[in-house]
């Protein structure tokens, strides 16, 4: 009777952490995931001496393609850019409910575009180049929110700190 009152008691204090700690690590990976492949596209452009972009796509389709109309969240493709677009990698929709948002002098960003320089091709009309940001966030919120940012000149950087931006700003979740 005392093992099994024991083992309960344990059993009370480890579930809700090992749901915390599984939160934080698909949390991390679906992060992780994304700077490598914004990673990726700036040195294929670069490599090519082309412009190649990432973007979102319904990563289930028959043929990925990118979309105005989807978010992250269903996934992404990295593709060479032009009438005739290669994909070139192809990353699966977030798991367990999580959200991923782009945006770029506050509109909603479904396309990063690199140029063979590196940099981030300026968004149609803006005549600038700026910092692009993206929220990643799951059912706990913004305090738990990951900020990725990619610079005007290709870098991109995650923030250390849960539910902020690099720059100590609060995140908020769509």
């Amino acid at each position: 009777m005392v093992t099994l009152a024991v083992a309960a008691i344990l059993l009370a204090i480890a579930v809700p952490a090992l749901r915390v700690f599984i939160q934080n690590n698909r949390e991390d990976a679906e992060a992780d995931s994304l700077i490598s492949s914004l990673d990726y596209a700036r040195s294929e452009a670069v490599k090519r001496d082309a412009n190649v972009e990432a973007c979102a796509s319904v990563v289930g389709a028959a043929t990925p393609a990118c979309s105005d109309a989807t978010a992250w969240s269903t996934g992404w493709i990295v593709e060479t850019s032009g009438p005739a677009p290669t994909v070139l990698q192809v990353k699966s929709p977030l798991q367990g409910g999580n959200t991923l948002s782009g945006t770029f002098n506050g509109a909603g960003v479904t396309h990063i575009t690199f140029e063979p320089n590196g940099f981030v091709k300026a968004a149609a009309g803006s005549g600038l180049y700026n910092t692009t940001y993206f929220t990643l966030c799951d059912s706990r919120g913004a305090p738990y929110a990951r900020d990725i940012e990619i610079s005007a000149v290709g870098a991109v950087e995650a923030s250390p700190t849960p539910g902020q931006t690099l720059n100590g700003q609060a995140l908020a979740c769509p």
